[in-house]
């Protein structure tokens, strides 16, 4: 699998081409991008073009080397996680004894840092000093999905590359390149859109579920019928605090692409834009309880919601408000 067999930011992978080709490689790089970009896939890609034996520049993906990186066992590659909320002091300082020890296979010592923005003040000030004293074998590649959570002072020395979502068309032409329906390939990039995961082939009957579940939810509330039954559906979910938040950012996500699409359709009825391609025929004739400026007003307030399940509010709070804004009348004695 080389690096034109991976998934979107074919920039970027052509940097990392040029890195290998001219030898000359940043001791530190940021890779900082949403979850749908698969950085980890980038990184780990990086570091086995670096140590693979069987193809110059790039990687095959079968070699002793590359098969080793796979499963996490060649001595080279070394990836890191917070333990616990935080990066560990004790985490960088073992980082600062590996730095100047000498590969004992490859040309290079790889430490890969998943969300690297977590690090509290203590580890951040510890990581500086492997990036003021970097020895010529290792290379730190840094993981983060929220790049200003870096101390400014850490990104001044680093390499920083910016990865963006892999477009409907990418995704698409990798499903077909490995072996998927072209129908199937097209359902699956366009959902991967809106569920934030190109490789939403892995669970997709899975997460189909979730999509009917939640349609199922908006019909009753659209039309104003078992509305009832969504409520108390809802209060039984939220016996357990954690496993209702999971389930309510959830199902208030898949609503929102359902509003958009609908959204879409009343614009234009023959649109091929919309996300839920498969449930064209079931949203327009939703559309028909609906007008534009209620749908403009539904989707603003599941932003809204979005915002207020982070914040952990009160779940009988959030639970009424979601009815309301579908009811527009008062369900607090139901």
């Amino acid at each position: 699998m080389p690096f034109n067999d991976l998934l979107g930011n074919k920039r970027i992978s052509n940097i990392l081409v040029s890195y290998l080709k001219n030898k000359i490689f940043p001791y530190s790089i940021i890779f900082s991008g949403p979850v749908s970009a698969s950085i980890n896939t980038f990184a780990q890609a990086f570091a086995k073009a670096l140590n693979c034996t069987g193809q110059a520049n790039d990687f095959c993906d079968h070699c002793e080397n590359c098969e080793g990186i796979n499963r996490g066992i060649f001595p080279d590659v070394m990836s890191l996680s917070p333990e616990g909320k935080f990066y560990k002091k004790e985490q960088i300082i073992f980082l600062i004894g590996e730095n100047f020890k000498r590969p004992l296979r490859g040309d290079k010592k790889i430490y890969i840092l998943n969300d690297a923005h977590k690090m509290n003040e203590n580890s951040a000030n510890a990581f500086l000093k492997v990036l003021e004293e970097p020895a010529l074998s290792s290379i730190f590649v840094l993981l983060t999905h929220n790049l200003n959570g870096l101390l400014p002072t850490i990104k001044s020395r680093c390499q920083i590359l910016k990865f963006t979502p892999p477009f409907q068309a990418e995704i698409n032409t990798f499903l077909i390149k490995n072996g998927y329906p072209e129908d199937k390939a097209r359902l699956i990039s366009h959902l991967s859109l809106g569920a934030n995961d190109p490789f939403l082939a892995k669970n997709l009957n899975q997460y189909l579920q979730k999509r009917s579940d939640a349609l199922s939810v908006m019909v009753k509330l659209i039309t104003k019928r078992e509305v009832e039954d969504v409520l108390l559906d809802l209060y039984g979910r939220s016996r357990n605090r954690d496993r209702f938040l999971h389930y309510f950012n959830q199902l208030i996500h898949l609503i929102s692409l359902f509003l958009r699409d609908i959204m879409i359709l009343k614009i234009n009825r023959e649109s091929e834009c919309i996300i839920n391609i498969d449930l064209k025929d079931i949203l327009m004739n939703l559309g028909e309880y609906i007008t534009i400026d209620r749908v403009l007003f539904l989707i603003y307030r599941m932003e809204l919601l979005f915002r207020d399940v982070q914040r952990n509010l009160n779940t009988r709070v959030l639970i009424l408000e979601f009815i309301r804004y579908y009811t527009q009348k008062e369900v607090d004695g139901v």
